[in-house]
């Protein structure tokens, strides 16, 4: 792990955290070049909360192959995530799929730059909470060669036209330009929970790996 150094300095998330004995926590972080990994952090409690973006320093333990945080440098806190339940619950969601799917200790750093990206509209006022939900899930389901034909699935569950669209542009688009999109009124004809069923049919594909 970490090959072999005792010290490192890798950017990356905070997926969870939970208390460890009596002063430590034990978080689990999805970090560049190394997955998702288990490890110990004293203190920094405010600094471990989950969805913090930051470089962690970590260093490994005496007569030990396991690594714990000695330091945090907050790079994006996503506190914009907390504003209402529906987005934390989206994020921790988000968390326990990953945890669920993604091998520890396995690299993935193009997932790790989809969630980076979908938590920041997350994260934006503007943007409902349900459509990165269902951007992330189905750039996800893209990385990884699990997605349908995004036109052919969609109809087949009887989405309309105008629908389907919207589906393919909100996965292409940039953030910015998803954040952009919703700066106005999306079209009339385009169902109000229609990214809410794409979610729930997205999820399906993940839960048959």
């Amino acid at each position: 792990m970490f090959n072999g150094e005792d010290f490192i300095t890798v950017k990356g998330v905070t997926l969870s955290r939970e208390p460890c004995g009596e002063n430590n926590l034990l978080v689990k972080l999805f970090l560049e070049g190394e997955g998702i990994v288990s490890l110990t952090s004293r203190h920094f409690m405010g600094d471990s909360e989950p969805f913090l973006w930051a470089y962690y320093d970590l260093q490994k333990k005496t007569r030990s192959r396991n690594y714990f945080v000695t330091d945090i440098d907050v790079r994006d806190d996503m506190l914009a995530i907390r504003r209402s339940l529906q987005t934390i619950k989206a994020a921790f969601r988000w968390v326990d799929l990953l945890i669920k799917h993604l091998p520890f200790e396995q690299p993935d750093d193009a997932l790790l730059a989809i969630l980076y990206w979908n938590m920041k509209i997350l994260a934006t006022p503007s943007v409902p909470y349900y459509v990165p939900d269902w951007r992330f899930l189905w750039q996800w389901l893209e990385l990884w060669g699990l997605a349908p034909d995004i036109v052919n699935f969609h109809a087949s569950k009887r989405f309309n036209d105008e629908e389907i669209s919207l589906l393919i542009q909100i996965s292409n688009l940039n953030a910015k330009g998803v954040i952009k999109l919703f700066a106005s009124p999306i079209n009339t004809n385009v169902r109000e929970n229609v990214f809410i069923i794409a979610a729930k049919l997205a999820v399906k594909f993940l839960s048959e790996i």
